[in-house]
């Protein structure tokens, strides 16, 4: 494993226990794969329990350059992350997470009538990051992320969310 990947595996356990979330399978299965208790297909053995992903989508930029993906996770207290992985934008002022009603924030006329959920403040501009919201949150509403500057109104990136089929990650 690679220092950069171990930097990474150890920057995610102290987010994670930060939200007071118990060691995620994501996170488990970095330490699998160093001990080598992954499958040939990098899956965990089926006794472990883990967060479910309900839905994904990839970001595109809007009024900056960004990557990444954004993925939302039940996890089996049934409390709900939503998971921003590899994401890299443009560092802005008071930049927040929102999930945005509709299938795609790409249009701000949702945001900009106040159809949303914030998140929180992004965590930071290059990275993984997680944001807890409420479990019963309707996520057949809430169908996308954006990353939005408050400061300017101004959409950073979005990422429309599609269902998953429902496998533990």
């Amino acid at each position: 494993m690679s220092k950069q990947t171990m930097r990474g595996a150890r920057m995610l356990l102290v987010a994670v226990t930060a939200l007071g979330v118990s060691t995620p399978v994501w996170a488990r299965q970095d330490t699998a794969m160093k001990h080598g208790e992954m499958s040939q297909h990098g899956e965990m053995s089926q006794h472990e329990e883990g967060p479910t992903r309900l839905r994904s989508g990839l970001f595109k930029g809007l009024a900056h350059e960004t990557s990444g993906s954004a993925s939302v996770y039940q996890l089996p207290d049934g409390r709900r992350v939503l998971r921003l992985e590899e994401l890299h934008t443009s560092n802005g002022p008071d930049l927040h997470v929102y999930l945005v009603e509709g299938d795609d924030a790409s249009d701000d006329a949702a945001i900009k009538a106040g159809r949303f959920v914030s998140l929180g403040a992004l965590k930071g501009n290059i990275g993984n990051q997680n944001y807890e919201f409420p479990s019963d949150l309707d996520l057949d509403r809430y169908r996308s992320v954006s990353i939005w500057c408050k400061r300017f109104g101004v959409n950073f990136a979005a990422a429309p969310l599609s269902a998953s089929s429902g496998e533990a990650s």
